[in-house]
């Protein structure tokens, strides 16, 4: 053991042509890897070799997670590295899945190195001072049908049966997305212990000794009181649930409502070895806990030299990118099962049928969904791709002081949000760009005074919006957002960053009363009505999705602008296009207020005084000190 950093060498593969396969080569050739490549010969080192070295196609993230494997096998010889490799742990979690039968044959079946890598990395990361599992979360994604129930099955009942020896009153879950996934995923983990019962004495013995019974709800132990719970994802019973391991099956459905991960991990905080394993595909909507998690450990993943989230697991079999849709010998990256020789021809035609299907129907973003493991927007009326969405959130700090800005606003029918949406155009390198900041009012009048119902209900999580300054949450006894919350927000932003703006556009049919209240407050503005119909909304619609496809706008980490621009659709008519919802509970209202603001900003590059009064100005010396003034007269007027 050392306690130096010096021979650790670390990346941020965010950047610009720092690639872990590339860097994995450069570090080999000087040695770099020789002792680990000498020590350890488990299945995730053979495999992350594997993959680095080019001998096993792979996709990025897997790419970077190997790296990650292989680096932290390198730090784990420092002295202040938490975390050891366990070679011991690894050797029985793979021995005991050579024993388990494959859910549907019955047998035990062979499994894949990539297989066994899942295993070793979950089982065989350990703490240095307490020799508990690393990872508290794991992530695992990989492309539909490609065996991801026969390996939390094994997780599942290897915990059960064997790290629970000793031990009494243990609580374990399988979770589904409702009752029949559930009770599908509880049958066949009875079929396993009823396989390893008939057939194997140790576990017949260790079976009858710890009195084991299942049934279709509950897998439990008469003698320790240890048991598996199958559960559903709207059950309800997370807050009081206080499990060793969790498997939530199926994480991308939007059964998962927010904040599923923190309830089940704030009632584990105690246990000894806590792990959750969220599995899944990619899922359609992409406004779901999972989706989440993708994007924030995607960036966790990337940096090497960045030890945040260092007990989450992130392993995702995915394509790289669209193109790939057309090269075949490419889809092994998100279905890994094509390596094995007896499935590789069944599953590679059942592919290539799906694909056909799908494309000929028009739903071929469909097949990259779901098969290819890719988080698309699938329906074709879909505003925005979502990596269109995604390219647009920035972190690099943009400086909104003293600017000129337009103002569009969303008043709120009922329970929608009522939205504020601050443009401000600037050029970046000759480029007409726009950096978009919203503001949204969130009513809870028919959400029982209640914030997370009505966070469940709309699918986004309004109280990180608010910690974020991107919503203001009602704060009367009835839940309504009043015209006054809206105008002290607006007058005050307006003031706090010395904003100029160069209009505030709205519809006249439900903001009567707030403008009147905001014109009064601010004569020097424009106010400007834009009616709500489609001749009027076409132009500007069609130019928001434009800038985002040309990686024009830019706007911070959101959740609820993010939400809101996944849930528009196109509304196609004769007379041109606007964006509406599939469903009453999705939000839009901010992409609507931000269109309403892009019908006068997209001016700003060639007239930004468009709005002015004819023959006016507004005042020169506006938002200028008494010394700017001062300096202004003395240095053009020679006093």
């Amino acid at each position: 053991m050392t306690s130096s950093k010096d021979n650790i060498k670390e990346f941020d593969f965010n950047k610009t042509g720092i690639e872990p396969d590339l860097e994995y080569a450069k570090l080999n050739s000087q040695h770099y890897w020789d002792g680990i490549k000498a020590t350890y010969k488990d299945p995730a080192t053979k495999y992350a070799i594997k993959v680095l070295s080019g001998k096993q196609i792979a996709g990025r993230k897997i790419k970077l997670a190997m790296f990650r494997h292989l680096n932290d096998l390198k730090r784990s010889q420092l002295d202040n590295f938490p975390y050891k490799y366990d070679l011991n742990a690894v050797r029985s979690i793979i021995k005991f899945s050579k024993l388990c039968p494959d859910v549907e044959s019955g047998i035990p079946t062979p499994l894949l190195l990539w297989q066994d890598a899942i295993l070793a990395l979950i089982n065989g990361w350990r703490s240095k001072k307490t020799s508990e599992k690393r990872f508290t979360y794991v992530y695992l994604s990989i492309g539909r049908t490609n065996g991801k129930t026969y390996l939390v099955n094994i997780l599942l009942t290897y915990a059960y049966l064997i790290e629970n020896q000793g031990k009494k009153n243990l609580d374990f879950a399988y979770v589904g997305t409702n009752d029949k996934i559930s009770k599908k995923g509880m049958r066949y983990l009875s079929s396993t212990l009823d396989y390893l019962g008939q057939n194997l004495e140790p576990f017949k013995r260790l079976i009858d000794e710890q009195n084991i019974a299942a049934s279709a709800d509950l897998i439990q132990s008469f003698s320790n009181k240890s048991q598996i719970l199958r559960l559903t994802a709207g059950s309800g019973k997370f807050d009081s649930l206080h499990a060793t391991l969790s498997v939530l099956d199926e994480y991308g459905d939007p059964a998962y409502s927010d904040g599923v991960i923190s309830r089940m991990s704030s009632g584990n905080v105690h246990q000894f070895n806590k792990q959750i394993i969220a599995t899944s595909s990619a899922y359609e909507n992409s406004n779901v806990p999972m989706y989440a998690d993708y994007k924030r450990l995607s960036k966790v993943v990337s940096e090497d030299n960045n030890r945040q989230s260092d007990d989450q697991l992130f392993l995702c079999w995915e394509q790289d990118n669209l193109n790939e849709t057309d090269k075949p010998e490419l889809w092994v990256k998100s279905n890994p099962l094509l390596d094995l020789p007896s499935m590789h021809d069944r599953l590679m035609a059942g592919l290539n049928a799906e694909k056909d299907r799908q494309e000929q129907a028009g739903r071929l973003t469909w097949f990259q969904n779901r098969n290819l493991n890719m988080w698309l927007k699938v329906s074709q009326s879909k505003f925005l791709e979502l990596d269109d969405i995604n390219k647009a959130i920035s972190d690099v700090p943009f400086s909104i002081d003293n600017r000129d800005v337009y103002v569009g606003l969303d008043l709120s029918h009922l329970d929608d949000d009522s939205s504020l949406a601050f443009l401000f155009p600037y050029f970046d390198d000759g480029k007409q760009k726009v950096h978009i900041i919203q503001h949204s009012f969130v009513p809870t009048a028919h959400s029982q005074g209640s914030i997370s119902i009505k966070s469940k209900r709309d699918g986004i999580n309004y109280q990180l919006a608010c910690d974020k300054g991107f919503a203001s949450i009602s704060h009367n006894e009835d839940g309504f957002i009043d015209n006054d919350q809206i105008a002290a927000y607006f007058n005050e932003f307006v003031e706090q960053h010395n904003l100029n703006v160069k209009a505030f556009v709205y519809d006249a049919w439900t903001a009567r009363v707030l403008i009147d209240m905001l014109e009064a407050a601010n004569q020097e503005i424009p106010f400007i009505s834009l009616a709500q119909k489609v001749s009027s909304l076409d132009q500007p619609t069609r130019l928001l999705e434009k800038m985002f496809i040309r990686g024009l706008i830019t706007f911070n980490d959101d959740p609820i602008l993010t939400a809101s621009l996944s849930n528009a659709i196109v509304w196609p008519t004769n007379a041109g296009i606007k964006i509406d919802k599939f469903a009453k509970s999705q939000k839009i209202d901010c992409v609507d207020a931000i269109i309403d603001a892009l019908s006068e900003s997209q001016y700003w590059y060639t007239d930004p005084n468009r709005n002015e009064p004819e023959g006016t100005s507004k005042h020169p010396f506006k938002g200028k000190s008494n010394e700017d003034v001062s300096d202004y007269f003395i240095n053009n007027f020679g006093f």
